[in-house]
């Protein structure tokens, strides 16, 4: 969410990005997730299978469960995530500072997608554990319900029924139901289209293993409405990563991985598109909950991906000159000790 902005690239027409605030409001309503989440509880509720104080146990990548466990807090449940081992620590810390418990899985291969196994651990789990319930986020009709009910009119009302094409990084699909659902229903000729990750299946290809996290699946989600999809692409996990580093470094915002992936998805199908058109793309969650991967240099170069961090250096090299001489240092600590603090308060008084 931020001003008006634009990005373009040599080989494509410069796209104008319009992020708009919607009138739906959650604990933190820059993150898709939590209104899914609050969809499902109260979809649930409504059918009286969830009732406090019982347990919630949700298969996630981190985001669903951090929604859930904010509305636990007001509803009184417990929550318990299902993840893998790669779960961001920042995902992990905002779990357990909401109260919310973590059962991870046995070690798995990177980039593995471990979304079935999870689901069986959470069936298995909610099946032993006394007042307990999966609410079963790739099946439960409360998914693409509210973005039914939320996400789908405020894109409408937002751009004022201007929109051409949508485009969705496709995990659980139940935004992409949804507000296809609603958009199509407004004007059929809104192309809605799915982005996800190389080596996801939702639209074909082979299973494979990718690093974006909360986009794609090894199988088809039940919710998953084809009727009003349009069509499907498919983005590299480097394609993606690159993008989100120069959204980052030249416009000032941060986004998560599948964030990257429907920046990508709108590159691919802006060909197809004039500048009288309005695409809309819909950012799931945001750079912040993904500091100790995707924006740790360390992270992208043991991946794979150094050729996609900014190595560039201070553009006023007398400022490295001053600070470096009365002490200081410029982007990277040194391993040596240097000056010490006195040193510094004689150098700056």
């Amino acid at each position: 969410r931020g001003e008006s902005t634009s990005a373009g690239s040599p080989c494509i027409p410069t796209l104008t990005l319009r992020v708009q605030r919607g009138t739906y409001s959650s604990p933190n309503p820059s993150i898709v997730k939590d209104r899914t989440a609050l969809g499902l509880i109260q979809y649930e509720e409504r059918r009286g299978r969830l009732i406090p104080p019982m347990t919630i146990i949700e298969s996630s990548s981190g985001n669903t469960a951090i929604g859930l466990s904010i509305f636990a807090k007001a509803k009184g449940y417990k929550v318990i995530a299902i993840c893998d081992r790669y779960l961001p620590e920042v995902k992990k810390t905002r779990l357990r500072a909401f109260g919310a418990d973590i059962i991870f899985l046995p070690s798995t291969s990177m980039g593995m997608d471990t979304v079935e196994l999870r689901i069986a651990v959470a069936n298995y789990l909610a099946d032993k554990v006394p007042n307990a319930i999966t609410l079963g986020q790739y099946s439960n009709p409360g998914n693409p319900e509210i973005h039914y009910q939320t996400t789908g009119p405020e894109i409408w009302q937002d751009m004022q029924g201007e929109v051409s094409a949508v485009v969705v990084a496709v995990g659980t699909c139940g935004t992409i139901s949804g507000v296809g659902r609603y958009l199509k229903e407004k004007d059929k000729n809104i192309k809605i289209v799915g982005a996800e990750p190389e080596g996801s299946i939702i639209f074909g290809g082979e299973n494979g293993k990718y690093l974006v996290q909360g986009g794609g699946l090894s199988f088809i989600p039940s919710i998953f409405d084809p009727n009003v999809v349009d069509m499907g692409v498919k983005v590299k996990d480097a394609d993606s990563f690159g993008y989100i580093r120069e959204v980052a470094l030249k416009e000032g915002w941060m986004l998560g991985g599948t964030g990257g992936v429907v920046l990508g998805g709108i590159r691919q199908i802006a060909k197809h598109f004039g500048p009288e058109d309005n695409i809309v793309g819909i950012i799931p969650d945001s750079g912040e909950r993904y500091i100790d991967s995707l924006f740790n240099d360390s992270w992208m170069v043991n991946k794979g991906f150094a050729d996609k961090i900014y190595t560039g250096k201070v553009s006023d090299p007398k400022t490295v000159d001053v600070a470096e001489s009365i002490g200081c240092c410029v982007n990277d600590i040194p391993e040596e000790i240097g000056y010490t603090l006195e040193d510094l308060c004689q150098r700056i008084n």
